[in-house]
């Protein structure tokens, strides 16, 4: 039950600093590179085209965690502390004031993924059992 907390703690906190560095990012006296950075390391995260394929044992997912967090930590640089400071405290008051509403927000996710899975299950037991007749 400790670990449990734990995890949900620092899970939390994570979120906080993403939020963080999206609100610092969105900030006026931000340089115009650093959305444009987070933008690109965003999109090479999601981006099925990598460096190294992902197929590359081990190499192939390094590459996206080494890019990644280089490119963090550059936005982490490039944004001043005291911009990232009022962005922090602003981050963990909105994310305290969701914590209710937010779980509901994940119950409903949740649900409709697991009504996809569902009816793809279905689908895909009609379509082999179909072919096989």
């Amino acid at each position: 039950m400790m670990q449990l907390t734990y995890l949900r703690q620092k899970a939390h906190e994570m979120n906080a600093e993403i939020y963080a560095l999206y609100l610092s990012a969105r900030h006026p006296e931000v340089r115009w590179y650093v959305p444009l950075l987070l933008a690109l390391v965003i999109g090479y995260a999601i981006s099925p085209i990598d460096l190294i394929p992902d197929l590359v044992p081990v190499f192939g997912f390094l590459d996206d965690v080494v890019l990644v967090v280089l490119g963090i930590h550059a936005a982490y640089q490039l944004v001043s502390k005291n911009i990232l400071g009022q962005a922090r405290l602003q981050a963990y008051e909105v994310l305290s004031q969701e914590g209710e509403g937010a779980t509901g927000a994940y119950q409903i996710i949740g649900y409709t993924w697991m009504l996809i899975a569902a009816l793809v299950s279905i689908m895909l037991y009609k379509l082999l059992f179909l072919t096989l007749l």
